[in-house]
C-alpha cells in the first residue's frame, strides 16, 4: 500500500461527499489532497428523552442530516468520574453540526430532559482529537488511491525543535480608485510579492477584468500555500470576489488549490462582541480551500508573535490553521482543554450553566478580592530591584490541581489541599481538566526561554522566542479563562481559589524578602520592586533562593533598575496607580516602560518619537539630581523642537494619526461632536459603515469647532496639504512630554508657556 509524507497543512470537510480533507505539503514541496470519505462528524445527547433512539428520530425536524443514531459510554458530567449511555448522532454533513444542534433544541425544547454535546467542536477539531494529529504534524498515511487508509504521526507535540515545511508565501495588495474603499471602487491594479523578496508581478493599466484574470493566473502559476493580504477579510477578497462576479471572470477559483471548491461564497458584514471590558468588531471569515489566508489585520497571535507562534499555537491547541489566525487566544485555548476532555471521553456542553458555589454576604467579601497590590511609593527610586514569579497563576493551577471539577470536590473533603482563607479543597484523587492542559504549556515556555537565551544564532533565537511568546498568551488567559461566562469548564470559585492562592503567595516572598533586609517599594501580582542599601545582583540570587523554598514557585530576577519612577494616575493626580512607571536598568541601560504614550497602541507616532528622544536621554542620567538637571536642560529643548515643527505645519499629518474603538455604532451616538464619531460620519458620507468595536483612525482639524468638521478620516488625508489644528496637537504634546518630565518637576503649564517663546538653553 503506498505510502504519503508530509506536513499537515489544511483540513476542512468534504463538499463532494462525507470525510475529511487533507492536504500535506511533501518534503519535496508538493502538495498533495487526500481523503478519509469513512469519517463523520459527530455530536452527543444526553436526558431521558434519549432513552428511545426511535423517538428521538422521529422527533427530529431534519431527520436528513442525521446519518444513523447509537448509544455510548461518556462522562455527560466532567463533575462527577463514572460514565452513562449516551446517544451518539452521527451526521450526513459534517458542516451541518449548527443547523442540526438547532433543529433538535427546538424539538427537544427543555433542557432538563435533553441536552446536546460537542456542538462547538469543529469538525476539523473532532478529527484531530479522535487521530491524535494536529496541524503541522510531520505525518505519514497509508493511502488506497487518495483515500486516508492509516495515519502514523511522526512528529511529537511536545517537541522544542520540530521542523516546519518550506511554505511558499504571497502577498496581495489591491490598488483601488477612491481613498475610502468600497465594494463598487475601481479596481485599478494588483501587486503580487514574496515577503520580503522581490515583486512577483504587479499587473495596471488594463480593464478590471483583465487585471483580475491575469493576476489570478500568476497566483495559479506561482501556487502558493499561503496568501497574505492586508484586510482581506472584510474588504479585498469580497472586493475581488464581487468584481469576478460583475465581470464573469472564472478563474477567481483558483484562490482555492481545492478545485471541488470552485465557487466561493461572497462574504459582507461581521460581528461585534464584548471581551474583557472592550467592544470589538471581527470581520466575516474568508478561508481558502488547501491553502491558507492570513489577513493582518484580522490576527491576534499572528501580529503578536509572527508565524513561528502561529503555529506553535496551532500545533499544541489542535485547532486548524485558518482557525487559529483569527481565533481569539480564549478559543485556542478551549481547544486545549477539550482535547485533554475528549481523552477522558468527557463530553463538552454546547450550553454550560456551571453556577458558583453559595456563599454569604461575608464569604463573598473574603473570596472576591482579586490579586494582591501594594501602592508604589511615589517619585523617583534609584537602585532598586525587580523579581517576578514565573507564570505564577498558570502554576499555582498546575500545583494545586484547579479546575471546576475539583474545587469542593465531593470526593475527599480531607484533600491535602485546603485554603483555609476559603473554606475550599481541592481534589487530589483525580487530575483536573484545566490543570492537566497546561502541563505541556509550562513545560514548553520554560524551556524555549532557556533554549533562546542559548540559541547560537538570532535565527534560532527569534524562533524559540515566537514560540515562548506565543505560550505566555495561552497562559495569561487561562486564568480569566476560569471565570468566563462561556468557559466549558469554567467555575467562579476556581478564579477565586487563584486569587487567594496568589495573595499568599506573594505575601510570604514580601515576607521573606523583608526578613532579608530588603524594603518593599511597590507589588502587584506577582511581581516585587525592592530596596536594599548596596544590594548586588548576589543579594537578589540569594533572595531568589530563598523565596523559591518558601512559596514552591520560581523567580526570576528581572533586574537592578538605576533608577525608576512610578507615575500617578492621570486623571487624580494624587492616586498612585500599579502599573504606570518608567525606568532604566543598570548596565545595560536598558528602558522598561509600562503605561505610557510610547507603549500605547493608540498614540500618534508624533508623539512616541519625541517621547523616546526624550526618555534616551533621560536614560543617560545615573541619579535623580541628573535626571532633574537633563530634564530642564536637555529634554525641554527636545519637547520645543517637536512643538515648533507642528505650529509650522512640517509634521507630517500621517504621523499625528489617532486612532479610537467605536463602542457603539456611528448612528447610535447622540452628538458627532466627538472626533471619533465625527470621522466615522465622514466615511460614512462615503459609502463606509462602521460597527461597534471597528476602530477609526483619525487626524484633529478644528478642536474647537462646534461643527462637524473637528476631525478627518486617515483615508481622507491629503499628502499635499498637511491638515491638522496645530493648536491642539502641542497642547496634546505637552501631555505627553509631561507624562516623563514631570516627575522631574516640569509641569505641562511650563511646556505649553516655553512652547511659544522657544527659549534656547545651554
Amino acid at each position: 500500500m503506498p505510502l504519503v509524507q508530509g506536513w499537515l497543512l489544511d483540513c476542512y470537510p468534504s463538499r463532494d461527499g462525507p470525510g475529511m480533507t487533507f492536504w500535506l505539503k511533501t518534503p519535496e514541496g508538493q502538495a498533495v489532497k487526500l481523503k478519509d470519505s469513512e469519517w463523520r462528524a459527530k455530536i452527543y445527547a444526553s436526558g431521558s428523552s434519549c432513552s428511545d433512539k426511535d423517538y428521538v428520530l422521529a422527533r427530529t425536524q431534519n431527520p436528513e442530516l442525521i446519518h444513523s443514531l447509537r448509544y455510548a459510554s461518556k462522562r455527560a458530567n466532567f463533575f462527577h468520574p463514572k460514565k452513562s449511555k449516551v446517544l451518539e448522532i452521527e451526521l450526513e454533513d459534517a458542516g451541518k453540526i449548527r443547523k442540526l444542534a438547532e433543529s433538535l433544541e427546538r424539538s427537544f425544547q427543555n433542557p432538563d430532559y435533553f441536552q446536546l454535546y460537542n456542538v462547538d467542536l469543529l469538525p476539523e477539531q473532532q478529527y484531530f482529537y479522535e487521530k491524535d494529529l494536529f496541524p503541522l504534524a510531520f505525518v505519514e498515511a497509508d493511502v488506497n488511491g487518495n483515500e486516508v487508509v492509516r495515519w502514523s504521526v511522526l512528529d511529537n507535540i511536545a517537541a522544542y525543535n520540530y521542523e516546519t515545511p518550506n511554505l511558499k508565501m504571497l502577498r496581495l495588495d489591491v490598488g483601488i480608485s477612491d481613498s475610502v474603499p468600497r465594494l463598487e471602487s475601481k479596481l485599478c491594479s494588483i501587486e503580487l510579492s514574496e515577503p520580503e523578496k522581490e515583486r512577483i508581478a504587479e499587473i495596471e493599466g488594463k480593464s478590471e477584468a483583465s487585471i483580475l484574470s491575469e493576476a489570478m493566473g500568476e497566483i495559479q502559476k506561482f501556487d502558493p500555500d499561503l496568501i497574505i493580504t492586508r484586510n482581506g477579510d472584510a474588504f479585498v477578497l469580497p472586493f475581488l470576489y464581487s468584481k469576478a462576479a460583475k465581470f464573469f471572470v472564472e478563474n477567481v477559483s483558483k484562490f482555492n488549490r481545492d478545485a471541488v471548491r470552485e465557487r466561493s461564497e461572497l462574504k459582507t458584514g461581521g460581528r461585534t462582541y464584548f471581551s474583557y471590558g472592550r467592544i470589538l468588531y471581527r470581520p466575516a471569515t474568508h478561508r481558502l480551500f488547501g491553502r491558507l489566508h492570513l489577513d493582518e489585520q484580522n490576527t491576534f497571535v499572528y501580529d503578536q508573535c509572527a508565524l513561528e507562534g502561529l503555529f506553535e499555537v496551532s500545533r499544541l491547541c489542535r485547532i486548524p490553521l485558518h482557525t487559529s489566525m483569527r481565533a481569539s487566544i480564549g478559543k485556542c485555548l478551549a481547544s486545549l482543554q477539550s482535547y485533554y476532555a475528549a481523552k477522558e471521553d468527557i463530553l463538552i456542553p454546547w450550553k454550560p450553566e456551571t453556577v458558583e458555589d453559595t456563599k454569604n454576604a461575608y464569604e463573598l467579601f473574603v473570596a472576591d478580592r482579586g490579586g494582591l497590590v501594594i501602592k508604589p511609593l511615589p517619585g523617583v527610586h534609584e537602585h532598586i530591584g525587580e523579581v517576578d514569579f514565573a507564570s505564577l497563576y498558570p502554576s499555582i493551577i498546575r500545583k494545586y490541581n484547579i479546575s471546576a471539577e475539583t474545587i469542593n470536590c465531593s470526593c475527599c473533603s480531607d484533600s491535602k489541599f485546603q485554603i483555609e482563607e476559603l473554606g475550599m479543597h481541592i481534589c487530589d484523587r483525580r487530575e483536573g481538566i484545566i490543570a492537566r492542559s497546561l502541563v505541556l504549556p509550562l513545560d514548553k515556555r520554560f524551556e524555549y526561554k532557556r533554549l533562546r537565551d542559548n540559541a547560537p544564532d538570532e535565527r534560532l533565537k527569534k524562533i524559540y522566542n515566537e514560540r515562548a511568546g506565543s505560550l505566555k498568551w495561552i497562559l495569561v488567559c487561562c486564568f480569566g479563562y476560569l471565570s468566563y461566562r462561556n468557559a466549558k469548564f469554567g467555575k467562579i470559585d476556581s478564579h477565586i481559589a487563584v486569587c487567594s492562592i496568589a495573595r499568599k503567595t506573594l505575601v510570604e516572598a514580601m515576607h521573606t524578602a523583608e526578613y532579608s533586609g530588603f524594603r518593599v517599594i511597590h507589588g502587584i501580582v506577582d511581581s516585587l520592586w525592592l530596596s536594599k542599601r548596596n544590594a548586588e545582583m548576589l543579594d537578589y540570587e540569594e533572595l531568589r533562593k530563598d523565596i523559591e523554598k518558601n512559596t514552591g514557585f520560581k523567580l526570576a530576577i528581572e533586574g537592578i533598575y538605576k533608577w525608576i519612577v512610578f507615575l500617578p494616575s492621570k486623571t487624580y493626580s494624587k492616586k498612585q496607580v500599579a502599573t504606570r512607571y518608567f525606568g532604566v536598568f543598570e548596565g545595560t541601560n536598558a528602558l522598561k516602560i509600562r503605561g505610557i504614550e510610547l507603549r500605547r497602541h493608540d498614540a500618534p507616532l508624533y508623539f512616541k518619537r519625541c517621547q523616546e528622544k526624550i526618555l534616551s536621554e533621560l536614560a543617560k542620567c545615573d541619579n535623580e539630581e541628573e535626571l532633574r538637571q537633563c530634564a530642564r536642560w536637555k529634554c525641554v529643548p527636545i519637547f520645543e523642537e517637536f512643538a515648533k515643527d507642528l505650529e509650522d505645519h512640517r509634521a507630517r499629518a500621517t504621523e499625528l494619526i489617532i486612532t479610537r474603538r467605536l463602542s457603539r455604532n456611528p448612528n447610535e451616538y447622540s452628538s458627532q461632536r466627538q472626533l471619533s464619531v465625527n470621522a466615522a460620519a465622514h466615511l460614512s458620507k462615503q459609502g463606509l459603515e462602521l460597527k461597534a468595536g471597528q476602530s477609526v483612525s483619525y487626524v484633529i482639524t478644528s478642536y474647537k469647532s462646534h461643527g462637524k468638521e473637528r476631525s478627518i478620516p486617515e483615508e481622507e488625508l491629503s499628502s499635499a496639504v498637511q491638515e491638522y489644528d496645530s493648536e491642539r496637537y502641542v497642547e496634546l504634546l505637552a501631555d505627553s512630554c509631561a507624562t516623563v518630565l514631570s516627575p522631574f518637576g516640569v509641569t505641562k503649564e511650563e511646556l505649553l508657556t516655553r512652547s511659544f517663546s522657544l527659549t534656547s538653553y545651554s
